[in-house]
C-alpha cells in the first residue's frame, strides 16, 4: 500500500483554495495539472510503498509521538511555488501559526520516521500542493497570475488530528482512503 500522513483541511479553506485554482487554470498560461478538491492535504510525512509490518511500525510510532502535541489553530495563506514565481513546477499554499508548530511537527515525525528506516527530509517547507505545472506557455502571464494572488488569505485550519491515509494511482489521477485517525 502507498500510504502518506496528513493534515486535513476543512470545507470552507478548500473551495477558497479551488476559486484560486480556478483563477491559475488558464490554457493561456499553459499546461498545470491541477490537485483535485477532494484530494487537497499538507503532506506530513510520505511513506511510499509499505507492507503491513511497517505499517504497524508507523502506526505505534505515530500514537507514541502524538502527544507531544497539542491541537492548535493554523492560517491558509500565501501561495509559493517551486523553483519560485519565474519558473514554476509546483504550485502551493502553507499553513502558518505563531509558534511554528507545523515546522516543529513536521521535523519531529521525520525525526522519528527516520529511525524506522525512512529518508529525512533535506528541509521542512510545510505546503498544499494546489499544483503541478506540466509546461508553460505564457511566462509572464502565469507569474503576474501568480503574484495577484501570493498574500490570499484562506482562512483557518484546526489542527487537532493527524490522518494516515492510502493511495491507489489510477490513470485519471490518486484516489486517497484514511486508514486511520490519531487525535492530538
Amino acid at each position: 500500500m502507498r500510504a502518506f500522513l496528513a493534515i486535513e483541511l476543512n470545507d470552507y479553506v478548500v473551495d477558497k483554495l479551488v476559486k484560486t485554482q480556478q483563477k491559475l487554470d488558464n490554457p493561456d498560461f499553459g499546461k498545470i495539472k491541477m490537485v483535485e478538491k477532494q484530494n487537497m492535504h499538507l503532506t506530513v510525512k510520505f511513506f511510499g510503498d509499505i507492507d503491513n509490518t511497517k505499517l504497524n511500525q508507523i502506526t505505534h510510532c505515530i500514537n507514541d509521538t502524538k502527544d507531544d502535541f497539542k491541537p492548535y489553530t493554523g492560517k491558509v495563506v500565501g501561495i509559493g511555488a517551486f523553483a519560485n514565481f519565474h519558473n514554476p513546477r509546483v504550485i502551493w499554499t502553507t499553513l502558518k501559526d505563531k509558534e511554528d508548530m507545523t515546522t516543529k511537527l513536521l521535523k519531529n515525525f521525520d525525526m522519528e520516521f527516520s529511525n524506522l528506516g525512512f529518508k529525512k527530509e533535506k528541509s521542512y517547507k510545510p505546503h498544499i500542493t494546489l499544483g503541478r505545472v506540466k509546461n508553460i506557455k505564457d511566462k509572464k502571464m502565469l507569474y503576474e497570475a501568480l503574484e495577484s494572488v501570493k498574500r490570499e488569505y484562506y482562512g483557518k485550519v484546526d489542527v487537532n488530528k493527524l490522518v494516515l491515509k492510502s493511495s491507489t494511482l489510477t490513470p485519471s489521477g490518486p484516489i486517497y482512503e484514511t486508514v486511520e485517525e490519531f487525535k492530538l
